[in-house]
């Protein structure tokens, strides 16, 4: 089972609840990543404007020192600050055709020269001209969705489209589509030198919003905690980060040890996240 498929598991809580045991007594596992809603690719709901256009009349909306800009057919979006640099990203689901059965709800664009990558589980990470992982941007909800669902288009230059489904008669129109939106995934890391167990230990401390399991906020942690701390990229350390993440996420901090040996995800996850 791949490490993508680990990580959207409906039944997550429940594999965090044993890992939680001996990784954590004292805390309650953290809350069941949503199901993943379907992808599409499909022309269908109306043309999407194309990258330049979102930066040239969207609304832009800041984490830290990414900004995203979205422009959506409802009105301009809310957003929300949130914890450790969050934004709660909120935007009206137009409702001028309540037959519909696909409406645009939104098209996002990155920072010029960027893009957003849509993973899996819907999540994303808003990339860099290099690459580099800039923000993450978790699933987008449709509240009340009464039988209806979001699907995530993606475009060549790097924007998405948020898109609200619905059957014929249904009513595909109305509601709020919300996501966090965040570039900071790592609040601080920290060395210790843990000699008596084994050797060095990085204790840490992940931003709110990445506690809450998805495969951006692993995507997110692991490129912070690359680019500050490179003894720390090994895949070693982040099968034991992933596996904190699924089975520990309320920890106060997750200890990595470069020192551990590398038995893949799932041993690592049997073992605790410690194996030895």
């Amino acid at each position: 089972m791949t490490r993508r498929a680990l990580l959207a598991l409906p039944a997550a809580a429940l594999l965090g609840s044993l890992l939680l045991a001996g990784c954590t007594a004292d805390r309650a596992p953290g809350p069941t990543a949503p199901a993943p809603a379907t992808t599409a690719s499909s022309p269908d709901g109306g043309a999407s404007p194309d990258a330049a256009a979102v930066r040239a009349d969207g609304t832009p909306v800041a984490s830290g020192t990414v900004t995203l800009s979205v422009l959506a057919p409802g009105g301009p979006p809310t957003a929300t600050p949130a914890e450790d640099d969050a934004v709660l990203l909120a935007v009206a689901v137009p409702a001028d055709d309540a037959a519909a059965t696909l409406v645009t709800v939104a098209t996002l664009a990155p920072p010029e020269g960027g893009t957003i990558d849509v993973l899996d589980d819907l999540s994303a990470v808003v990339r860099g001209a290099d690459g580099a992982v800039l923000a993450g941007l978790t699933a987008p909800l449709l509240d009340h969705p009464a039988g209806r669902t979001v699907r995530v288009r993606t475009a060549e230059d790097g924007a998405v489209t948020w898109l609200a489904e619905g059957a014929a008669g249904s009513g595909a129109g109305g509601g709020t589509v919300t996501a966090t939106f965040a570039a900071t995934a790592v609040l601080d890391a920290t060395w210790r030198d843990l000699a008596d167990e084994g050797g060095r230990s990085l204790a840490v401390e992940p931003a709110a919003w990445a506690r809450r399991g998805s495969l951006a906020s692993e995507e997110a942690v692991w490129s912070a905690l690359v680019a500050a701390e490179p003894e720390a990229d090994a895949q070693n350390v982040r099968d034991q980060l992933t596996c904190h993440l699924i089975g520990a996420p309320d920890k106060a901090t997750w200890n990595l040890e470069p020192w551990r040996p590398d038995v893949g995800l799932l041993e690592t996850i049997a073992a605790l996240c410690n194996p030895s």
